[in-house]
């Protein structure tokens, strides 16, 4: 209950900057020890209400300033009015975080490196989730999944710790455990798998960032213990907005745009079996009017839709590319406030992406609620909720022979042996869908019996349906008869999290805090797949209406629970030491294993608080960290298990996994050192990180004695792999007036894999080099290593001297480079601009093999010289095999041509974004703010030499 109005009083303030004197515009103002709180105006003014009597502290805080603390004696029914000055700072070693602590906790007080996102920073509107996070932290890499609709990326941090299970990070949204795995591929079942869309969807992506106040980032084991089995991958925390106290403050978003492929691939392309008038497109890869109307009612076949394009006359002079301009559009909006002891946030956004291809589109609905109820003043009720829609529609692409893309690019030499875009049309009369509905909610109450006595507890639920069709219907020009898939999945976790943080004081110059915790997380997933060939006749067709058809069911379920010990011990507010331990079980152990236990142990100081630091060096924290986290081995990896083997209408069964009653968890020991400085009068700002994660127990596939009865071979906990490397970012203010300023910013990351044991042979557990995601795996090689034959003189005019089963690199990259930059005008105009540098990788390309082998005429060889005229091919055609180059005589001539020799460093720079920003609410009358941006993403590209891909 709140205090009666004769026990308490009002404080009424000002925020301004030290110096200037400016108005501050957002400051969080609280009263330490309550659920009292509130934000200062566009004046920096604030008034706080139903104060308790009696000495009294606020606390202020702001982004770029240092914490203001004041100390007040409030009266029963009076004003207390004070003016709060903040200093200015870049190392925000006052700013509180909860990720990787137990309960809130000071940058000050953290030992571990934790990115921090504060969205109200970013100037560019990020169109998804994972281009919000790409390139702006050292050591987040988003690797990005194509360009089709719906298409998801994969994040990493800090590299692979894992060869076998996942190394995506975990996910929380407002401390609600998420599913960070991507949605099913729509693929059916019973066919060859790659008669799908090929791409896969992120859940991430179902966030609408317009939604988003800040997200925090813990990049290994040294801070991700207190997560225990499942966050060796790091964990990536993301808060969701909150109303404040006061009127309703609406905002509104609209959001329109285009995208299309940049220039890449052929130019023109003589070798293409083109009729005679017709050109090949110079700007995109597919080749533009493949087609040749002689006569009037030739060209009333077509509709003038082709490929997108205006294509009725088929001129010659019109750009009729099977590539199209993608349309975008965004709206949303939100409203937050609150009043008496609620405060609320509602949110509703629309949107529609197309995709390149012509069947390419993406719709999604999404809706927030959160609602933050303060029963008393000392327990508060959070209750968040996250509702989206999305229905993905994609064009058959990819290594596909009944998709658009393998057979426009392959002209005459397709499977239709024509180029006529009459046949080419007829493979777009396909449906591949997927609709997800996801549903996120969860509340968490917040209790302070005592000041100096915290607790926190979640209880959270993700649910996601998802459901895939395929159909290629009656009468497809590649399958007559037709065919069906149909896949409903449903994936969910449930959370229940609790933390209580004891602060104690042991002596007037050293004070600790003890927490304790809990927590349990179920993910399960429900999976039935159909699919169904031959229909009797045209229509919409279900999988029972097939001839022929196929079901298949998976039930899927995990459960990991836990309780961990924390004390954080603090010596004159200067230096923090930290140690945790977290116990584990889950269901995917082996019975003979138990619990598992993973410490951590972190050091904090503050330098510059120290007397002997001189004040003009500015401000700096030295750090360092270690800890264990661990990584679940799969579901039935400890279990026997038999596969279904019906033979001649009979029930049967054969051997499937023998089980290993003793496997575990991998476990991933991190050790990271590093500072945070703020030099140069607070201008420059600098965080440096070493790190080295190093893998045991790593689960490798084991090859089993034939007589156990199984010829499959056993996941065991045999290996070791590790990482080294180095993450800095560093910010600096060039120019900082009223009207004009220039900022620039730069993030590098490096990591050096290797894989440093593949089992114990003395034990005679010990896997052999293997394959495995695409890469390859051997001891003293970089993990999940790019494999194949290597050219030994590529430039030579002679026959290729071929090294086979050749290590080329790492598949990930082993530095990353992000500068940035950010220049404001008067009027508040402002242009922003930041790029991303990748290099060290090696790339596997599987589409330019399967052309080339099947004597494709190709990019890589029309242009192996930059020239189509002395080319590859036309030396071939002209007879002169004898002039072209040892790496031409491999790739180019088909019977030369092998899969593993198509791999290539893939280094590349993109401008991820330039966004030209300038206020526009003086056009608007009644409205606060506005902004009109214009962006840019992708702009401009450079690739390696060495980077012949399609």
């Amino acid at each position: 209950m709140v205090p009666a109005s004769g026990q308490t009083g009002t404080v009424n303030g000002r925020v301004v900057a030290a110096g200037s004197g400016d108005a501050i515009v957002g400051a969080q103002v609280t009263l330490i020890g309550t659920n009292i709180g509130t934000q200062t105006d566009e004046n920096g003014e604030f008034v706080l209400v139903n104060v308790p009597t009696g000495q009294q502290q606020v606390r202020v805080a702001q982004i770029g300033y240092q914490v203001g603390l004041l100390q007040l004696n409030v009266r029963a029914g009076a004003m207390t009015t004070e003016t709060v000055r903040l200093t200015r700072t870049v190392l925000r070693l006052d700013e509180v975080v909860v990720t990787g602590t137990a309960g809130q906790a000071r940058r000050r007080e953290v030992g571990n490196s934790i990115a921090q996102l504060e969205i109200t920073d970013e100037v560019e509107p990020p169109p998804n989730m994972e281009m919000l996070l790409a390139g702006r932290a050292a050591g987040v890499n988003v690797l990005q999944g194509g360009g089709a609709a719906g298409t998801g990326g994969q994040i990493r941090l800090r590299g692979t710790v894992s060869v076998s299970p996942s190394n995506l990070p975990i996910i929380y949204i407002d401390g609600v455990r998420t599913r960070s795995e991507g949605y099913y591929r729509n693929r059916p079942v019973s066919d060859y798998t790659g008669r799908g869309a090929n791409v896969q969807a992120s859940p991430l992506n179902d966030i609408n960032p317009a939604d988003i106040e800040r997200i925090e980032i813990i990049k290994g084991s040294a801070a991700s213990t207190l997560y225990g089995t499942e966050a060796s991958a790091g964990v990536i925390q993301i808060f969701t907005k909150k109303g404040r106290t006061g009127a309703p403050n609406w905002t509104f978003q609209m959001d329109q745009g285009f995208a299309q492929e940049r220039p890449f691939g052929t130019a023109l392309n003589p070798y293409l079996n083109l009729q005679p008038g017709v050109y090949a497109d110079t700007t995109f890869f597919i080749p533009a009017n493949l087609g040749y109307a002689e006569t009037a009612a030739d060209s009333a076949l077509y509709d003038g839709t082709l490929g997108g394009g205006s294509c009725a006359a088929l001129d010659p002079n019109q750009d009729c590319s099977w590539l199209r301009r993608g349309y975008r559009s965004k709206y949303s909006g939100s409203v937050g406030g609150g009043f008496g002891a609620m405060s609320y946030f509602i949110s509703g956004a629309y949107q529609k992406y197309d995709g390149v291809l012509p069947n390419d589109t993406e719709n999604k609905i999404s809706t927030r609620g959160n609602f933050t109820f303060d029963v008393r003043d000392n327990v508060s009720i959070d209750f968040n909720t996250q509702y989206s829609r999305t229905r993905i529609e994609n064009t058959a692409q990819g290594n596909n022979a009944h998709g658009l893309t393998l057979n426009v690019y392959r002209a005459e030499r397709n499977y239709f042996q024509s180029n006529d875009p009459r046949d080419l049309r007829a493979l777009l009369n396909q449906e591949i869908s997927t609709d997800v509905n996801r549903l996120v909610t969860g509340f968490t109450v917040n209790y302070t019996p005592w000041p100096w006595f915290t607790n926190r507890y979640t209880l959270g639920y993700d649910m996601a349906h998802q459901e895939n069709r395929n159909l290629r219907p009656y009468g497809f020009v590649r399958a007559p008869q037709g065919r069906i898939g149909e896949d409903q999945i449903l994936y969910q976790t449930l959370t229940s999290d609790y933390v209580g943080s004891m602060n104690y004081n042991l002596m007037p110059s050293l004070r600790g805090t003890f927490s304790v915790g809990g927590q349990y997380v179920m993910a399960r997933s429900v999976r039935t797949s159909t699919f169904g060939q031959d229909f009797a006749g045209p229509g919409v067709p279900t999988v029972s209406d097939a001839a022929s058809y196929y079901a298949a069911e998976d039930r899927l379920k995990t459960v990991n629970a836990g309780f961990f010990f924390q004390n954080l011990f603090d010596l004159n507010n200067k230096l923090f030491i930290t140690a945790g331990l977290r116990i584990d079980g889950n269901s995917a152990f082996g019975k003979a294993l138990g619990l598992q236990a993973y410490p951590k142990l972190s050091m904090s100081y503050v330098i510059s608080d120290a007397a002997f630091w001189p004040i003009a060096l500015g401000e700096m924290k030295l750090r360092a960290a270690a800890g264990y986290s661990g990584r679940a081995p799969d579901q039935f990896d400890a279990i026997r298990t038999w596969n279904s083997e019906p033979s001649g209408g009979l029930p049967g069964y054969e051997p499937a996994n023998v089980g290993n009653d003793e496997v575990g968890p991998e476990r991933t020991r991190e050790l990271e050192i590093g500072f945070d400085g703020g030099f140069l009068n607070q201008r420059l700002s600098v965080e440096f990180t070493w790190y080295e994660q190093k893998t045991t127990d790593a689960l490798f596939n084991v090859r089993q004695i034939p007589s156990l009865g199984a010829w499959n071979a056993q996941a065991a906990n045999v290996g070791a792999i590790r990482n080294r490397g180095i993450e800095l970012s560093a910010q600096g203010i060039i120019l900082d007036t009223p009207d004009w300023g220039f900022d620039i910013g730069a993030n590098v990351y490096t990591n050096k894999s290797i894989v440093l044991s593949l089992g114990d042979t003395a034990s005679g557990e010990y896997a052999v080099p293997f394959e495995t995601q695409g890469g390859w795996v051997e001891e003293g090689w970089p993990v999940i290593a790019a494999r194949g034959y290597m050219i030994m003189n590529p430039d030579a005019i002679e026959d290729p001297v071929i090294v086979q089963d050749t290590i080329f690199g790492p598949s990930q990259p082993t530095f990353v480079f992000n500068p940035s930059v950010n220049i404001r005008f008067p009027y508040g105009i402002q242009l922003s601009a930041r790029g991303e540098y990748q290099g060290g990788a090696y790339y596997r390309d599987g589409a330019s093999f399967n052309a080339l082998s099947r004597s494709v005429r190709w990019p890589t060889c029309t242009e192996s010289r930059g020239d189509p005229d002395v080319s590859a091919y036309a030396l071939i055609e002209a007879g002169r095999e004898d002039e072209l180059t040892a790496w031409e005589r491999a790739f180019c001539i088909p019977s030369n041509v092998h899969t593993r020799m198509f791999y290539f460093k893939k280094d590349f720079f993109k401008l991820r974004d330039v966004t030209l920003s300038a206020p526009v609410g003086w056009l608007l009358p009644q409205v606060r703010n506005a902004t009109l941006s214009l962006t840019a993403q992708n702009w401009v590209r450079w690739v390696n030499d060495d980077f012949r891909v399609f």
